[in-house]
């Protein structure tokens, strides 16, 4: 038995509702098929009818109504509820009330609207790193960038076909969203963004590619150099704390992605790291290279990605440079990346990405803001808006970063235990995925007071919660697997 997504002919002839349905399909926990009105279904499979309501078979077990694809202005949004959860809409109008069957007329657009990111195509604003930040980002002015919108809108269809099967008295085929029937999944990241807080040769680095006196890169080269001269030779780094990560993710048992810059990007820009891979570090008392310590992480099974450097994000070919070099240092294959200041165009960085041949993305989150950027929980295909179909690239969103917590909420350490607690408890409830950064040199406790007792205060809790928590390459990897199990749509 396998859930049948039957699509009128006006309906399928939008591939944007198409996506739509695929995305929140996967999130499903029974095989499905997607198809054009008129195709073959077996008596024993219930429907999802997608278009006009007037022309639902009367046992589908669900009507998503599709009368066109409407343009959506962010600002016209407000939120209704519909089934207990908040629905955004333009004027906060269901299109139509739902009942045990038929879901609002905007049901399915809302879903479109958060996933292939149209807001971004939309409102131009952008900040100083040009992100669109989160600040602007209208769900969190309606208060709900913190709920995975898409999560519970997939657990309304599946109550739907829940209760169809129910009244038939059969009971469908299950299949796992995550490992071992874990009820959510985790991924812990790291972006090294530094290496050390002393260094003369770093000090040069940066002097060298500042534009002015004034920019970012004159004041911290200048500051790192005389910090450097004022502290003389002493052995080790603050920020030389890679093993008590590596350490303490261990002793759960547990691994993390590292995503590492690249040692030298075709044009560097003052904001890019300044580390090399022969850098110097200290890692379980042994002095190496940074391409060493890269070598014994991969070895002990954690991951290494890329952090694309601050120009690269529009640029497969950089980006691809960039792989072969974390590739060689590291000594294995790359399959992720994340941008370095989480530089993002919706319609060129995925793009780019895939044509650089990365299997997964985890760029799409906030730097200043919790939550969910599309709304949703879970690894998916990102929309191609030139191609009007799905990307074979899958997007892992990054929902939780150290610093959006510390500097820009400036909650302390106590409070943002809690608040991430809260975030995996949303979670976990919705049977999703949460993306978590920590920044390596946060480990210095006296520089950054508490970010690294929340850190450990989170594996803790979620030591004592059934989650699957695993490398970002394992996530992606599973998914794809997933995928051909539920069977793909056509």
């Amino acid at each position: 038995m396998r859930a049948r997504f039957v699509f009128d002919p006006d309906a399928w002839r939008i591939p944007e509702a198409r996506h739509a349905i695929e995305v929140v399909a996967s999130l499903l926990e029974v095989p499905w098929r997607c198809g054009v009105q008129g195709v073959r279904v077996d008596a024993g499979d219930p429907t999802v009818f997608v278009g006009r309501p007037a022309r639902a078979p009367e046992d589908s077990a669900a009507v998503v109504p599709v009368e066109g694809w409407p343009r959506w202005e962010p600002s016209s949004l407000e939120v209704v509820t519909f089934e207990g959860e908040p629905l955004p809409c333009p004027g906060g109008d269901l299109g139509g009330a739902g009942d045990s069957r038929r879901f609002p007329g905007v049901w399915l657009r809302a879903i479109g609207f958060l996933i292939q990111r149209d807001e971004e195509f939309l409102d131009p604003r952008r900040d100083a790193w040009e992100c669109f930040s989160g600040f602007t980002a209208r769900l969190e002015t309606l208060g709900i960038l913190d709920r995975p919108l898409v999560n519970l809108y997939a657990a309304q269809l599946e109550r739907r076909l829940a209760a169809w099967c129910a009244r038939r008295q059969v009971t469908p085929p299950a299949v796992p969203r995550w490992k071992d029937g874990a009820r959510f999944a985790v991924v812990l990241t790291h972006d090294v963004d530094d290496v050390q807080l002393y260094s003369l040769r770093g000090a040069w680095r940066l002097i060298r590619l500042a534009r002015s006196p004034s920019s970012y890169a004159f004041r911290g080269g200048v500051s790192m150099a005389l910090r450097t001269l004022r502290r003389g030779p002493r052995r080790g780094d603050p920020y030389w704390n890679f093993d008590r990560w590596a350490a303490e993710e261990s002793r759960h048992g547990l691994r993390s992605t590292f995503f590492f810059c690249p040692p030298a990007p075709t044009r560097r820009h003052e904001n890019d790291a300044f580390y090399r891979m022969t850098d110097p570090v200290e890692f379980e008392g042994a002095r190496m290279p940074l391409a060493g310590m890269l070598r014994l992480l991969a070895g002990r099974g954690f991951e290494i990605g890329l952090h694309g450097s601050y120009l690269s994000h529009v640029s497969a070919e950089e980006l691809a440079r960039q792989k072969g070099q974390i590739e060689a240092s590291a000594g294995c294959e790359i399959r992720g990346v994340r941008q370095h200041f989480l530089r993002f165009d919706a319609g060129r960085t995925w793009a780019a990405q895939e044509a650089a041949a990365f299997q997964y993305d985890s760029t799409l989150g906030y730097n200043e803001a919790v939550g969910f950027r599309a709304g949703i929980a879970a690894p998916f295909h990102p929309w191609d808006p030139e191609a009007r179909g799905p990307r074979r690239l899958i997007e892992l969103p990054l929902t939780v970063m150290d610093g959006a917590l510390f500097r820009t909420l400036k909650l302390d350490a106590a409070s943002v235990a809690r608040r991430v607690r809260e975030h995996l408890e949303r979670v976990e409830s919705a049977g999703g995925l949460a993306v978590l950064l920590w920044h390596p040199n946060a480990a210095a406790e006296n520089l950054f007071p508490g970010w690294w007792r929340s850190y450990t205060e989170t594996l803790e809790y979620l030591a004592s919660r059934r989650a699957w928590i695993a490398t970002a390459g394992e996530i992606a990897e599973w998914w794809r697997a997933r995928e051909k199990r539920m069977g793909r749509p056509g």
